[in-house]
């Protein structure tokens, strides 16, 4: 879909539109938008019941996505872990080879010809000078043997440290191959399902009547960017750039946009790295009150948090509602059931 779609197109995403404003409410009765009568028709009544598990299952597919992302992260970290692990352990054990090696050499030299201890020295010696020199010497023998035995040991226990921390950095590096590889699987079962729902959503949309179609459709926003600065109003300002964009189930930009996949991109724009899934980004920032929302913070919706958009301010919000409908700026209190709302910057 792009932006010169045409009315009848976007009406035909706004299937998952509206409905998909409600979709997060768990065992919760769902809250009329402004536009959407709570005596709506039996067509429109199902089609946002419809639109709410469209909607949750994509923030469940994408954030099986996140967490397939980081266990391949997680496999490439420990896999040069274990690599780094193994090369120290290579180190240390030559160092240890080369310390066995003057060890020996000094162990033989300090029994070479006699037994290196002071009363041999004192017996060998017909001078008092001669005690003192052949005793000096040998002490300095075996200092130095003590220094070159305490060195190996030293470089024993590195390598032998180095070599059982690649050891467990293979055995996470394999456990996350095996979490990520089973991740694929439900990826793949979770868009299966994804899809189907979005079918589904779609055959409703066009069993409505023109009247529902335009209860749907709404009212577009064109509000101004805000003034200021930091990575929050930077986040909101990229949000508001992209009004009228159409919303498009899992997209993330920069044309079209889900409702988590706008705040990602926003975001991003402003410096700011967070997930793809409202599932993941409720657990990034800190949580902060309602009554002391800033304009950049992230407020999600219903309890399974499966909706969320960026406040701009004076009890408004930018977000992309549902498949069908555009990116705009709507009152929060007529959103629903806030879950929470979070901080990521500013």
């Amino acid at each position: 879909m792009s932006l010169n779609t045409t009315r009848t197109a976007k009406r035909t995403a706004l299937v998952a539109a509206t409905a998909l404003s409600t979709v997060f409410i768990s065992g919760a009765p769902a809250v009329a938008q402004p536009d959407q009568p709570a005596n709506a028709s039996q067509a429109l009544q199902k089609l946002r019941e419809l639109s709410k598990q469209a909607e949750v299952l994509t923030e469940d597919y994408k954030k099986a996505q996140d967490d397939h992302a980081a266990k391949e992260q997680a496999l490439q970290r420990f896999g040069a872990a274990a690599a780094q692990a193994d090369k120290v352990a290579a180190e240390a054990h030559s160092q240890e080879e080369a310390l066995r090696g003057k060890v020996d050499e000094l162990s033989k030299a300090s029994y070479k010809g006699s037994r290196m201890n002071t009363l041999s020295a004192l017996v060998g010696s017909e001078r008092p000078k001669q005690f003192l020199d052949r005793a000096a010497a040998l002490d300095l023998l075996s200092q130095r043997n003590d220094r070159a035995v305490r060195a190996m040991a030293d470089a024993t226990h590195r390598a032998e440290k180095a070599q059982r921390e690649a050891r467990e950095a293979e055995a996470k590096a394999a456990k996350a191959e095996r979490d990520a590889a089973k991740l694929e699987g439900d990826i793949a079962n979770r868009k299966e399902q994804m899809d189907s729902q979005i079918a589904e959503v779609k055959e409703q949309y066009s069993s409505l009547s023109e009247e529902d179609k335009d209860v749907l459709e709404g009212a577009s926003s064109a509000v101004e960017q805000l003034t200021g600065s930091g990575s929050a109003i930077e986040a909101v300002n990229a949000a508001l750039s992209k009004q009228g964009s159409p919303y498009v189930y899992g997209a993330k930009g920069p044309e079209e946009f889900d409702c988590s996949g706008l705040v990602q991109w926003s975001y991003k724009q402003a410096g700011v790295s967070l997930p793809s899934s409202t599932r993941s980004q409720v657990s990034v920032g800190k949580e902060v009150s309602q009554s002391n929302m800033k304009p950049g913070d992230i407020i999600f919706f219903y309890s399974s948090a499966s909706h969320n958009g960026i406040y701009l301010g004076n009890g408004k919000m930018v977000h992309a509602p549902t498949e069908g409908q555009d990116v705009t700026v709507e009152e929060v209190k007529y959103m629903g059931e806030v879950h929470s709302v979070r901080r990521v910057a500013g």
